[in-house]
């Protein structure tokens, strides 16, 4: 019912993927040079009529050499037919590009024009006022084929070497078929079995709300040696929530610090790894880590308001700790790639801002005082300087004159707290000046009295 939770990385399943890979790849190469999009680079802005014109005739010279040759060769079979003008545009075009292809990695090449794995899938908007037309590029049925045909041609060294069950993986692919991998099939093993039965079991407690069964069968999965707790993370987090809040939190730091993107990638055993979006890599953040981070944020906040503002400001504090986590995250890729890290990067300053500013010490004086109040503004930049890196990615949405309105509202905060304690300071300076004025008052009339009685 259900897809079971195993990491399926064999030797053979990696060959399949590179197959698939390098068919994808090809089929993009011929799409665009068939609409006339070329990946060699531009022109200089110099000379960019004198290269365009110097490339058109050296096409057209290589194009007739060719034509040449095939006619001595080919002799009465060869004809002047769309089919073959199409071929020597693809040979003119290509060149030794194949040949550099294939000595790379494909799936390196396929993935770097996908560097998040939500840009892989279609981008629905819900918004009727964002929608816009479908881009509707039509091609012949006739120019398909030969573009599937080429590509497939440009795999016959690959396909060659290729098992039989590989060969059989492809052939379904290139067709639009799925195909069911022999060791999820029919002919299963009873630890297959056994998993997909607590898989199921799994779904369906949780579907029910059963936490207290749903935890068993979770606790017994993991304990498998072909279960990958990567594939489960996200419904273990749910049945620890539900459970156990604290659990929660210390399951997500465990699997950010256990399954870490800084790990190095070795490619002699690049096989034996699992698929690149299930875990961190150097152009992704894990999702497992991005929900530890709200859970901490939201936890921390969580006990703010239960403390009641009891707690020292400084000492033993969590979101102190959470936001030097952060600070070093953000030193180094994914992380400092992902505008989601900066906007809650941002929340805590602003949350700290609010926190310094809320249980502000009014009875603070002199440098005591300054310094208080310079913590509340420097968070307060902090927040708005991150919101702006946040903005600059361009690919996270927040309410972003809500959050401004926030911050504005703490810098008032203390600076009203400022004039009320620059008022009172004048209260006292005009009252003591009052007092000394009638002590003195008082001193010269009493000396007056002294000396007229004497």
């Amino acid at each position: 019912m259900f897809d079971i939770p195993i990491g399926l990385t064999s030797k053979r399943i990696r060959a399949a993927e590179k197959l698939r890979y390098e068919y994808c790849n090809n089929l993009y190469r011929r799409y665009r040079q068939s609409q006339g999009i070329m990946d060699n680079g531009l022109p200089t802005p110099e000379n960019s009529a004198t290269e365009a014109s110097e490339t058109e005739e050296g096409s057209q010279k290589k194009r007739k050499r060719l034509r040449r040759r095939w006619k001595t060769i080919m002799g009465e079979s060869y004809s002047d037919c769309d089919s073959d003008d199409d071929d020597l545009e693809e040979l003119i075009q290509t060149g030794d590009d194949d040949v550099e292809h294939k000595e790379e990695d494909q799936e390196r090449i396929f993935f770097k024009r996908y560097h998040k794995p939500q840009h892989t899938f279609e981008n629905w908007q819900t918004d009727a006022s964002k929608r816009a037309p479908i881009r509707r590029n039509k091609i012949s049925f006739s120019k398909l084929n030969r573009i599937q045909k080429r590509s497939k041609n440009n795999m016959e060294k690959s396909f060659a070497f290729a098992s039989h069950k590989n060969k059989v993986f492809f052939n379904s692919i290139s067709q639009g078929l799925e195909y069911i991998d022999p060791e999820l099939g029919d002919t299963e093993t009873f630890n297959i079995k056994h998993i997909r039965l607590l898989t199921n079991l799994l779904q369906l407690h949780v579907s029910r709300h059963n936490w207290t069964l749903a935890y068993k069968c979770f606790a017994l999965l993991i304990r498998i040696p072909k279960v990958d707790i990567r594939n489960l993370w996200g419904i273990g987090d749910r049945i620890l929530a539900e459970r156990e809040p604290v659990k929660s939190l210390e399951f997500l730091e465990w699997m950010n610090s256990v399954y870490s993107s800084r790990m190095k990638f070795s490619e002699d055993i690049n096989y034996q790894r699992p698929p690149v979006f299930t875990k961190g890599s150097r152009d992704h953040v894990p999702k497992y880590t991005v929900t530890f981070l709200w859970i901490s944020l939201i936890s921390c906040t969580r006990e703010m308001e239960e403390s009641g503002g009891n707690d020292n400001l400084n000492e033993g504090d969590a979101l102190l700790d959470l936001i030097e986590r952060i600070s070093e995250l953000i030193l180094s890729p994914p992380f400092m790639e992902d505008s989601e890290i900066w906007f809650i990067y941002a929340l805590c300053h602003m949350i700290k801002a609010d926190k310094l500013s809320s249980q502000f010490n009014q009875n603070l004086v002199g440098s005591a005082r300054d310094i208080a109040s310079n913590q509340v503004f420097q968070h307060i930049q902090n927040s708005k300087t991150f919101l702006q890196t946040c903005a600059s990615k361009g690919d996270f949405h927040f309410p972003k004159r809500y959050i401004e309105r926030q911050l504005e509202s703490f810098e008032k905060r203390i600076q009203q707290l400022d004039i009320i304690q620059s008022n009172t300071d004048q209260d006292d300076i005009y009252h003591s000046e009052d007092f000394d004025y009638h002590i003195s008052h008082y001193e010269d009339s009493s000396s007056d009295g002294l000396e007229s009685s004497s």
